[in-house]
């Protein structure tokens, strides 16, 4: 009774931090789409350079980071040190994400 108490518990975290996530990446992609207001100036390298988003590590577990910031937007309640090597190499260098429904199929296959 106890393992099934565990293992009830640790999905609901789970789900709960999966969809903090959405809802925040559904946010940040929302004003990513809206564009400048006419009083704001950018440079012409900032208009031509779109936001970059990276499925990253940051302390051990998996993070989004939007930018050039070295700090994440959003850190996930998953430690990356139980994927395979190959996963790991890959979320260490950064996996650009070109859209929301990328990035949940990634958080899916990883966080499964």
């Amino acid at each position: 009774m106890e393992h099934s108490f565990a293992a009830t518990i640790a999905a609901l975290l789970l789900t709960g931090t999966v969809v903090t996530g959405f809802f925040a990446l559904e946010d940040f992609f929302e004003r990513k789409e809206n564009p400048l207001p006419a009083e704001t100036k950018t440079s012409v390298s900032e208009e031509s350079e779109p936001e970059k988003v990276l499925l990253g590590i940051f302390e051990g577990k998996l993070a989004l980071f939007a930018g050039k910031s070295p700090y994440p937007n959003i850190v996930y309640d998953f430690y990356v040190r139980n994927l395979p090597p190959e996963d790991q190499n890959r979320l260490s260098e950064g996996i650009l994400v070109s859209s929301e429904s990328e990035l949940e199929s990634l958080l899916e296959d990883y966080m499964s």
